[in-house]
């Protein structure tokens, strides 16, 4: 079974939701018409925010029957409380059946196999460790591109529970992290005086939430502080963007550069003089093999002077190959770059943030704690924006309080 799974053919009955057996080929899958735009307006839902409940909601409101009444109808596997067409039964998601969809590999073209084993004296299974199962890649045309599952994952990790005051969660949970320990900043309300009755919310470092000052400082930060500063500096750099384009460009691959070790012009002077000793390495040796074969140059010298050329030859080789892997990722980040600008200059006239223009445009948010400069208390934040990170050296703002 584990060779078939590696050589990308798929075995079991019945074929995941979104996918039909190809008619051709009983061990390929293929997207179908009817299920996969279900699939992808999953994905859809989750990306801007929605969480499982709220996504089986939305395709219980919109009478989309679920997985089991596919296979049913379609004589794919028997569904015994099939209750018939119409009943509200067909329609009720379950929420650990939305969570496999928005997590399972196959719906980027890939055969996850062997993620099982069983227990033989106690007749039950178990989930491998996932480094044992075995992960084909594009095996079968995908039903979501990989930017859009990867952005899922994310906002999968990032789910948290409702607070006790039943409010939906902040849009910076699962961003807003502490720079210090690394742990997520958690936003709760509180009360800021006994004649104001409404709550306003704070964020503070988890870990020093649970443990106090022997785990971290605060990081404590009034959620609306952050909000206005996220939305100012995604307006300024969607105006900037739509106004000079090249200008932000240029600005954000000089900032790259500044969070780089490596020096790209440096790396690009470095490959033409290798290059050029190659070239150099290569006329030599092929004059040695000339003068050996019309007599010119004895075997005894041939075979002291070839190795020689040939050793630097091959360090030559690898020192412009490891120049050239910096060079992809140095043009990989200018094409990111380029992403960026395309999606951030949209938002030149945003009015207000969500969760998922927060997912969209933003990886994460390091809260840094407060501290004194010239008698002012001063608190940095740095954004790290999707495709690029960050674009300042020290932090995208600093809020006096």
């Amino acid at each position: 079974m584990t060779t078939k799974a590696r050589a990308g053919i798929y075995h079991s009955t019945v074929p995941p939701f979104g996918y039909r057996k190809s008619p051709e080929d009983s061990h390929k899958l293929v997207p179908d018409a009817e299920t996969a735009p279900i699939v992808r307006r999953m994905y859809e839902l989750a990306v801007q925010g929605k969480g499982y409940k709220a996504i089986g909601n939305v395709l219980k409101n919109e009478r989309i029957p679920i997985p089991a009444y596919w296979h049913h109808v379609r004589g794919e596997r028997t569904w015994t409380r099939f209750k018939g067409e119409g009943d509200i039964s067909n329609y009720i998601w379950n929420e650990t059946t939305i969570k496999w969809i928005l997590s399972h590999e196959v719906y980027i073209g890939s055969l996850v196999a062997q993620k099982q084993s069983k227990l033989f004296k106690v007749g039950k299974n178990y989930v491998k460790p996932k480094d044992e199962w075995v992960v084909v890649k594009d095996i079968f045309e995908p039903i979501v591109d990989l930017e859009l599952w990867e952005r899922v994952q994310e906002v999968n990790g990032k789910r948290r529970r409702m607070c006790k005051a039943k409010r939906e969660p902040s849009i910076f949970s699962g961003i807003a992290y502490c720079p210090d320990c690394g742990r997520r900043i958690s936003f709760f309300p509180e009360k800021t005086s006994k004649s104001n009755p409404e709550k306003t919310y704070f964020g503070s470092c988890q870990n020093y939430k649970a443990n106090g000052p022997d785990g971290c400082t605060p990081h404590r930060i009034k959620e609306q502080d952050l909000y206005d500063i996220v939305l100012k500096d995604i307006r300024e750099w969607a105006s900037m963007a739509l106004a000079d384009e090249q200008a932000v460009l240029e600005k954000v691959m000089e900032q790259q550069q500044v969070n780089s070790t490596v020096d790209y012009g440096l790396v690009e002077g470095k490959k033409r003089t290798i290059g050029k000793r190659l070239e150099e390495i290569d006329k030599v040796i092929s004059r040695l093999y000339e003068d050996y074969a019309l007599g010119r140059l004895a075997g005894a010298s041939i075979d002291n002077l070839l190795p020689k050329y040939q050793r630097e030859q091959e360090e030559l080789k690898k020192q412009l190959s490891a120049l050239q892997e910096q060079s992809a990722e140095h043009d990989a980040t200018e094409q990111n770059a380029g992403k960026w600008i395309s999606l951030i200059r949209q938002y030149s006239d945003l009015k207000e943030l969500n969760s998922c223009i927060i997912n969209e445009l933003i990886t994460k948010i390091l809260v840094g704690d407060k501290r004194r400069v010239n008698g002012e208390k001063v608190q940095s934040i740095e954004i790290h924006y999707r495709f690029i990170g960050n674009l300042t050296d020290s932090g995208n703002g600093e809020t006096i309080q």
